[in-house]
């Protein structure tokens, strides 16, 4: 059954069934083409009659990844264009709306160069069966997101998701949600999107809680270390590294060159300790936007007032090491490469071997000290320098389908925590025989429950008790869960 929704823009028809009404495909910004290609977003214009908005938009510009992935048809859009400003609402079944309800807002991962909030392994009809109106939402990635270009503004991506969290606040009670009752939630680039958001003033009062999963609040840039990797594609397109220059080269190279860019960036004799933060396209520190890395702007006060569930998975690196041909043989000079960019010796890994991977392999080691480096012990800090209530969690189940040490990997919560495990493609066999739609339903309720203001069901997070939730097929509070490793870390980096 179609449905109407009344925005400050106009009319727009979406599709009511089983119990929720979703609208797809609807612009929070004008499209961003032309002299709008490399320029802040621009508010939506008004239009005549109704828009249509049972369909997915188009994802915004990103390489089509190699193979046939079926966890990349997963997370990436099935088509790509420019017209690509829009997200998509996800309500519980209208007739009339129902007024008042919490409002959660995703923002999609891929490194700040793939991705859609349209992606099938984002549906929210679970949030809206749950009381809850779910946003997900594009934004510009690579090139015109989060590459730097002389005289232009720098995080366009970021402005993005600021823009489609002002239209939130302007619109989403159209759609029964509650615009002070907003949480922002993201995983992987979209965890460290809304680690930015808590320092950004530009995002100051659009939400009122945060979730962060598998963020890293230390991968911000100055502009003239970001422009390494402008300069590089530049160089790969044989163009100057200008806007005439990047408008100059055909989309379809543009692409295919942003995707050697982000291949060869796990060259660590090119790119050293950097290639270990995986994507080269990075936030930067930039007056306007986002004017002090986000520590010391949260320890300065920022976003006091905003409430924080931060979490990591045990075993975010492991797929990483897939990546690099490290996972069956370690090799010695990449492990060296590794401690030396962590700051760690060979003598530290012990740590880990003695306190919570007893007779694990060197590669398991190597990269439980990368997960640490690039992703835990980030993110504990950030709750140590957030001023205002925050909340610790771990994901560390582990599929029984995937082989001994192949961990609770980077993504492996995200069809948990959007209780829809039966969207992950059979032929993975990602989730074994019988998977624990059980704990689906304990993440899940617990970002409800957050969402409501109700906190997530365990104590907060201090520097007392460190209590810190487990998620696994017995789920449960642990005080000072990273123990041992926490110690270790202490004063690195």
């Amino acid at each position: 059954m179609d449905v109407e929704a009344r925005l400050a823009t106009g009319r727009i028809r979406g599709r009511a069934v089983d119990g929720y009404a979703v609208f797809r495909n609807i612009p929070f910004a004008r499209p961003p083409v032309g002299d709008l290609r490399f320029a802040a977003p621009q508010p939506p214009l008004a239009r005549d009659g109704v828009r249509d908005g049972t369909l997915s938009g188009p994802g915004c510009p990103q390489p089509v990844l190699p193979g046939a992935d079926p966890m990349a048809r997963l997370h990436n859009p099935a088509s790509t264009g420019e017209d690509c400003l829009t997200l998509e609402v996800w309500t519980p079944d209208p007739g009339p709306f129902p007024v008042g309800l919490p409002v959660m807002v995703w923002i999609h991962g891929g490194g700040y160069a793939f991705g859609a909030g349209s992606a099938p392994g984002y549906e929210g009809s679970a949030f809206a069966r749950d009381g809850v109106v779910y946003v997900a939402i594009n934004y510009r990635l690579n090139v015109e997101g989060f590459l730097p270009v002389a005289d232009r503004p720098a995080n366009l991506g970021l402005r993005d998701q600021v823009a489609a969290l002002t239209w939130v606040r302007e619109n989403i009670a159209a759609f029964g949600g509650n615009p002070d009752n907003v949480t922002v939630f993201g995983q992987s680039a979209g965890a460290v999107s809304v680690m930015n958001l808590l320092a950004m003033p530009s995002a100051r009062g659009l939400f009122r809680r945060a979730i962060a999963q598998s963020g890293a609040c230390t991968t911000d840039v100055s502009r003239t270390q970001a422009h390494e990797a402008t300069d590089r594609l530049a160089q790969l397109l044989h163009v100057p590294a200008t806007v005439e220059g990047f408008n100059s080269a055909d989309p379809a190279a543009t692409q295919d060159a942003v995707l050697r860019l982000a291949l060869e960036y796990n060259e660590t004799e090119r790119w050293g300790a950097q290639s270990f933060l995986v994507s080269p396209f990075r936030t930067v520190i930039d007056e306007e936007t986002l004017p002090q890395d986000v520590l010391t702007a949260l320890a300065e006060g920022a976003s006091s007032d905003v409430e924080v569930l931060a979490g990591t998975t045990r075993d975010e690196t492991i797929s990483f090491l897939a990546q690099r041909g490290q996972l069956d043989r370690l090799h010695d000079g990449f492990a060296e490469q590794a401690l030396k960019a962590f700051g760690l010796t060979r003598d530290d890994l012990a740590v880990y071997d003695q306190a919570s991977r007893p007779g694990a392999s060197s590669h398991e080691l190597v990269q439980a000290a990368w997960t640490d480096w690039a992703f835990r012990i980030p993110t504990l800090r950030l709750l140590e320098a957030h001023q205002g209530p925050h909340w610790a969690y771990e994901f560390t189940w582990q599929s029984p389908a995937l082989p001994p040490g192949s961990g609770a990997a980077h993504t492996l919560e995200v069809p948990f925590v959007h209780d829809n495990l039966a969207a992950v493609p059979a032929e993975t066999g990602l989730l074994g025989e019988e998977p624990p739609h059980h704990l689906a339903t304990v993440m899940h309720r617990a970002w409800i429950d957050f969402a409501h203001g109700r906190g997530p069901g365990w104590h907060g997070y201090d520097t007392t008790r460190r209590v810190t939730m487990r998620f696994d097929a017995d789920s449960g509070p642990v005080d000072d869960l990273a123990g041992a490793e926490r110690q270790l870390w202490h004063g690195i980096r």
